[in-house]
C-alpha cells in the first residue's frame, strides 16, 4: 500500500461522489486498509482533498503545455484550436476532468475560498501561456491587434461553454458546437 494508491483511490471517489459524499472510511476500504492506518499516510480528509485538487490543477496546466509543445512551429490558429480540443479531451476524462469540473462548479462550501485561491494561481499560469500565444498571433499578423486580455477571456468563455456541453450532449453534438464556436471566435479575431 502506497501513497499513490491512496491518492488514486481518493481521486476516483472524490470525482464520482464529491467531497461530502466520500469518507475516509470509503477511501480506506477501497484501498484495502483499515481507516486508522490511512491516517499514517494522510493528516485529514481536507488535506488529502486539497493535495489531490492541486495535482488535478497541475495536470491541467501540464496538459495545456504538452498540447502546445506538440504544435510548436504551427500557426497560432492551429495551436489555439488544438489547445481547445485537447482541453476538452482532458475535461472529459473520467476522473481528472470530472473532479476538475466538479470542484470548480460545486466546491465544498467550507473549502470554496481555498479552492478558488488555488485555482486562480494555476489559472494564472495558463493565462500567461495564452497571453504569449495571442501576442505571437498578433506579431505574426494572424490575429487583429487588440486587447490581448479580451482575447484570452473570450477564449476561456468558449472553452467553458464546451466544457459544460460535454456533460450534457453526445460527443457528436459537442464536436459540432466546438467547431461552430471555434469558427465564430476565430472570425472575430483573425486578420
Amino acid at each position: 500500500m502506497t501513497s499513490d494508491s491512496i491518492n488514486r483511490t481518493a481521486l476516483e471517489l472524490f470525482a464520482e461522489c464529491g467531497y461530502d459524499g466520500t469518507s475516509m472510511a470509503d477511501i480506506a476500504k477501497q484501498v484495502g486498509i483499515k481507516k486508522p492506518s490511512l491516517y499514517n499516510h494522510v493528516n485529514s480528509k481536507e488535506s488529502l482533498f486539497l493535495s489531490i485538487i492541486d495535482d488535478v490543477f497541475r495536470s491541467y496546466v501540464d496538459y495545456v503545455n504538452q498540447s502546445l509543445d506538440k504544435r510548436q512551429g504551427e500557426t497560432v490558429k492551429n495551436q489555439l484550436k488544438q489547445v481547445l480540443i485537447s482541453i476538452s479531451q482532458f475535461l472529459s476524462s473520467r476522473h481528472l476532468g470530472m473532479l476538475y469540473m466538479r470542484v470548480l462548479m460545486f466546491p465544498p462550501l467550507d473549502l470554496k475560498e481555498t479552492i478558488n485561491r488555488r485555482f486562480e494561481a494555476f489559472e494564472g499560469e495558463t493565462d500567461e501561456i495564452f497571453v504569449e500565444l495571442f501576442k505571437l498571433g498578433v506579431h505574426n499578423q494572424e490575429i487583429k491587434d487588440g486587447d490581448i486580455e479580451t482575447y484570452v477571456q473570450a477564449f476561456y468563455t468558449l472553452l467553458d461553454g464546451i466544457s459544460t456541453d460535454m456533460f450534457i450532449y453526445s460527443q457528436e453534438k459537442v464536436n459540432t458546437k466546438l467547431e461552430s464556436g471555434w469558427y465564430v471566435f476565430w472570425q472575430g479575431i483573425c486578420v
